[in-house]
């Protein structure tokens, strides 16, 4: 009697564990990339002369350029616009409500892509991703003096380091999933395989 007893207390045991498990384990979510891709609207609007309006402001601001660099390999695809390979700088940008990711090219603006999800990113992300890089004497040195000059030496030098970003580009069937970091956000884009 007492082993049927320890027996059913066992079996109950791990019943239990198995039913509580299955609840913890994560379900991948299932995104609908077309539907996403027909609800995503073209810009309506252009810069005149193909210039972002802020970009000499941030220049003034920031002690390097603040914007990745993004080297494409293939043809980018946004219903109508196509990004042919190159190397880009991206600039997300609001008008209107909206995020836009603007493709900068030699300082003017090739594309501008809407975003279809901004996230903000998580703590400890970017100690993750990119971690610091053990620096050289001489390389300390240089950075510290860089920092000194471009942050405490005169009113007009003072400079904020540039934001930190970085880019992931995921295969999603018949899209390219593009995710920018940028600073405190991240960005989603879709663009259609050709």
């Amino acid at each position: 009697m007492a082993n049927k007893i320890l027996f059913l207390i066992i079996t109950l045991f791990f019943s239990f564990n198995l039913i509580s498990a299955n609840e913890n384990i994560p379900t991948p979510k299932i995104v609908d990339y077309d539907k996403i891709y027909k609800e995503l609207k073209e810009a309506d609007f252009d810069y005149i002369f193909g210039l972002d309006p802020y970009q000499s402001e941030d220049y003034t601001r920031y002690m390097y350029s603040p914007y990745p660099l993004f080297r494409s390999g293939v043809n980018l695809v946004f219903k109508s616009i196509v990004i042919p390979p190159g190397y880009y700088l991206l600039t997300p940008r609001e008008k209107d409500g909206k995020v836009y990711i603007l493709f900068k090219e030699n300082g003017k603006i090739v594309s501008t892509i809407p975003i279809y999800k901004e996230e903000l990113i998580q703590e400890g992300f970017w100690e993750e991703k990119l971690p610091n890089p053990k620096l050289s004497f001489t390389q300390k040195i240089g950075k510290k003096t860089m920092d000194f000059i471009g942050t405490k030496w005169g009113k007009k030098n003072q400079r904020t380091p540039i934001p930190k970003a970085y880019i992931e580009f995921d295969d999603r069937g018949n899209f390219w999933d593009m995710i920018l970091y940028y600073d405190t956000k991240k960005y989603y884009l879709l663009f259609e395989k050709s």
